[in-house]
């Protein structure tokens, strides 16, 4: 079941950071979650910045702020861990030790070494509105390992118990390149044929039924097509791919979240 109590909203005072204060609001609004905010740095914080930082924007919450020293992806993994962090709510860009999250170590390192799901914001210079409070479709991105099952049942679940719209998408393996419709048109139609085959065992695992689409090409390209004709607020896709050796979208994750016209939760 999901329960998101305790949700880790890591800053480093920015104006980006501040950016993603509505959307851990709204987020917390909707799980009855307490906000842990929490500023990592090696250099003297003014303490006065630090209490009021988006105080306005988390009006109304439960908030635990909280300062550490140190590495901020060490930081925050280990506090997400030593606390039971139930979700971690980052930007992709910011400033100081946090500039440029996700093309540098921050970000993949928190989603490679957590174990909670991790949301990870626009991957853009101005973030678009998809406040949770205006949600209304939700894009799982699948694989067809075991782990895929386990991202569709949290997928439908957190759809479910908020009455969102799910739809599914898959990438074909080898239909990115090597295999092409118009090189060779029957391994590209036998190649669908199997994926098809196998999501359909996945959803009766999941016990789902949902409405799915099945593609060629790049992981990050197919799902950002998707999101954007589907109109998606958020997408879900499977960090254990990022975690383990095999899985297709073990590669593509971070394109993904860097494509995305809408935030990503990894599970």
């Amino acid at each position: 079941m999901i329960d998101l109590k305790r949700i880790l909203y890591p800053v480093d005072l920015s104006a980006h950071s501040r950016a993603t204060a509505p959307s851990v609001a709204a987020m917390a609004k909707r799980f009855g979650s307490r906000v842990i905010l929490l500023h990592v740095t090696g250099e003297p914080t003014p303490l006065a910045e630090f209490e009021h930082f988006a105080a306005d924007a988390l009006s109304g919450i439960p908030v635990v702020r909280e300062l550490r020293e140190g590495d901020p992806a060490t930081q925050i993994v280990s506090y997400a861990g030593e606390h039971q962090i139930d979700l971690i709510m980052m930007p992709t860009h910011g400033h100081g030790p946090f500039r440029s999250l996700l093309l540098g170590s921050v970000t993949a390192k928190v989603l490679h070494d957590t174990h909670c799901p991790v949301w990870t914001g626009v991957h853009a210079e101005e973030i678009t509105a998809h406040s949770p409070d205006r949600w209304k479709r939700v894009l799982c991105a699948v694989n067809t390992d075991e782990h895929g099952e386990i991202v569709l049942k949290w997928a439908s679940e957190f759809a479910r118990r908020q009455n969102l719209d799910l739809q599914l998408v898959h990438a074909v393996a080898g239909a990115d390149g090597m295999w092409t419709e118009a090189s060779d048109p029957s391994m590209y139609e036998f190649l669908f044929h199997a994926a098809r085959e196998q999501l359909a065992k996945l959803q009766a695992g999941a016990g789902t039924h949902l409405e799915i689409r099945v593609v060629g090409g790049s992981v990050g390209g197919a799902v950002h097509q998707a999101a954007v004709d589907y109109d998606a607020d958020l997408i879900v896709i499977g960090r254990g791919a990022i975690q383990n050796t095999f899985g297709r979208l073990k590669n593509s994750a971070y394109s993904v979240i860097r494509a995305a016209p809408c935030p990503v939760i990894s599970v």
